[in-house]
C-alpha cells in the first residue's frame, strides 16, 4: 500500500470531506470511489447528469513544429495529419487532443504518463508533463449539456460540436480544454480553480440534478 505520506491528492480533497465519500487509491492518487451513494449515482448516469473528478489521469503538452517527429512512436504521421485543429484521436485508455497546428494536449490512464514520456522524442519538441498541475472533470449523463449551457457562454450544440471535437473556452470565467465524446465531456482546466469550478457546475446543475461521483461509477476511458 502507499505510504500515506506519499500519497497525491485531487485538488477537491477538501470538497470530498464535505460528502460521505468513499476513498480509492490509483496509481499513488487518493481519489473519490463515489460520494455516498453509488446506486442513485449510477442512476443518474441514466437520467440526469454527473460530475467526476478525474484530476488524476496524465496530461502532457506538446508544442513545437515537429510534432509528427516528436510523436512517432504514439501516432502514425497520416493518422496526425487527419487529426486537424479542435480534432482529437483517441482510443480507450489515451487520447491526443489536437489544439493547434504546433500544439497537442495528450490524456492517458493514471500511471501511463511516464510510458508515455519515454516514447515521445523530446528533441524536436517541447514537452511538460501537466499531470499535477492541471484538474480534469467528466461530465456525464443525458442532461449534461444542459450544464454546460448555464456555464457557459459558447455554443456547443451538438450539430456544432460532436464527438471527437476540442474545445478552448470559459466556463465559469475558468479557461478549461473540453474534449468531447460521445457519452462525455472531459474539462481539463488549472489545478487551483477546480474547487471554483466544482462548486459553480454544482451549483448551476442543481436544476438538471447533477450529482458527483467518482471512479468506481465512472471509470476513465477517452473512446469517442
Amino acid at each position: 500500500m502507499t505510504s500515506r505520506l506519499l500519497l497525491k491528492h485531487s485538488p477537491l480533497s477538501r470538497v470530498y470531506r464535505d460528502f460521505p465519500t468513499q476513498l480509492t487509491q490509483v496509481e499513488g492518487w487518493q481519489m473519490a470511489a463515489h460520494f455516498g451513494n453509488p446506486e442513485r449515482e449510477r442512476h443518474q448516469i441514466d437520467v440526469g447528469s454527473v460530475l467526476a473528478d478525474w484530476s488524476h489521469i496524465g496530461k502532457i503538452s506538446l508544442a513545437g513544429g515537429a510534432i509528427a517527429s516528436g510523436i512517432e512512436g504514439l501516432i502514425g504521421r497520416e493518422e496526425l495529419a487527419a487529426v486537424t485543429p479542435l480534432k482529437s484521436y483517441a482510443e480507450a485508455n489515451q487520447a491526443l487532443c489536437r489544439l493547434t497546428l504546433n500544439d497537442l494536449l495528450l490524456l492517458c490512464q493514471p500511471g501511463q504518463e511516464s510510458q508515455w514520456l519515454e516514447t515521445v522524442n523530446s528533441s524536436p519538441v517541447s514537452v511538460i508533463n501537466q499531470t499535477g498541475a492541471m484538474g480534469c472533470f467528466a461530465l456525464a449523463g443525458p442532461r449534461r449539456d444542459e450544464v454546460l449551457e448555464r456555464s457557459t457562454a459558447m455554443d456547443l450544440r451538438r450539430d456544432r460540436v460532436g464527438a471527437g471535437s476540442v474545445v478552448q473556452t470559459t466556463v465559469h470565467t475558468i479557461r478549461c480544454t473540453i474534449y468531447r465524446t460521445a457519452t462525455l465531456d472531459i474539462l481539463v482546466h488549472p489545478r487551483s480553480l477546480s474547487e471554483s469550478l466544482f462548486t459553480a457546475l454544482m451549483d448551476v446543475g442543481i436544476g438538471v440534478g447533477l450529482m458527483p461521483t467518482g471512479l468506481e461509477v465512472l471509470p476513465v476511458r477517452f473512446e469517442c
